[in-house]
């Protein structure tokens, strides 16, 4: 799909999916623009964990905010459910007319990971994967080695979606303090491609 078109259905994406939200923001492909056409739509979000009241007659409970929108976009039949569970969850979004699914990937995370998931999620995966990949390690990506980025002073704990330095886990709320952590100063989404 092209750039202008995938944005227009992520900003639209983006309003619906708000309201079940503490925090969302569209990253991938759609946000580097760095591309003319994306092949999906991707956003993140700290859900708003609150339960929401049951109404009278009501069938599905819901555990959080973020669930119930998210069950309400798709009975409007704006969204269909694929797959996914807590961390990670697809959809196909039906007003697309492609022969396979256009899709929603909807990554839900906790505040004090949004930094460092906003920095992976936004890509490209080249510049996500030496983002958390040591200086003194190399990434090989289309048959070509480059080194990592972080600093060897860090650890990247996988699983956690953390950083650390040493035994003490590095705060990191926002895009622009996990790319801090670099000593490269802001690189914008559609330059990271290019960081040597």
């Amino acid at each position: 799909m092209i750039w202008e078109e995938a944005k227009q259905h992520a900003d639209k994406l983006l309003k619906l999916i708000e309201p079940g939200c503490l925090r969302a923001e569209i990253v991938g492909g759609v946000k580097r623009h760095d591309k003319p056409e994306c092949h999906d739509i991707e956003i993140l979000v700290i859900a708003n964990e609150k339960t929401p009241r049951p109404e009278f007659g009501q069938k599905v409970i819901h555990r959080t905010m973020l669930d119930k929108v998210m069950y309400e976009i798709c009975q409007a039949g704006t969204l269909r459910f694929l797959e996914g569970k807590d961390r990670l969850r697809k959809y196909a979004i039906l007003d697309v007319r492609t022969i396979e699914p256009f899709k929603l990937e909807l990554y839900i995370v906790k505040p004090e990971t949004w930094g460092i998931q906003n920095v992976i999620r936004t890509g490209p995966s080249l510049f996500s994967h030496r983002f958390v990949t040591n200086k003194k390690r190399t990434v090989f990506h289309d048959g070509e080695q480059y080194p990592g980025l972080l600093p060897d002073e860090y650890t990247y704990i996988r699983g956690e979606t953390k950083i650390m330095r040493g035994a003490e886990t590095l705060s990191l709320p926002e895009e622009g303090d996990a790319l801090g952590l670099l000593g490269l100063g802001w690189i914008a989404p559609n330059a990271r491609r290019f960081v040597k």
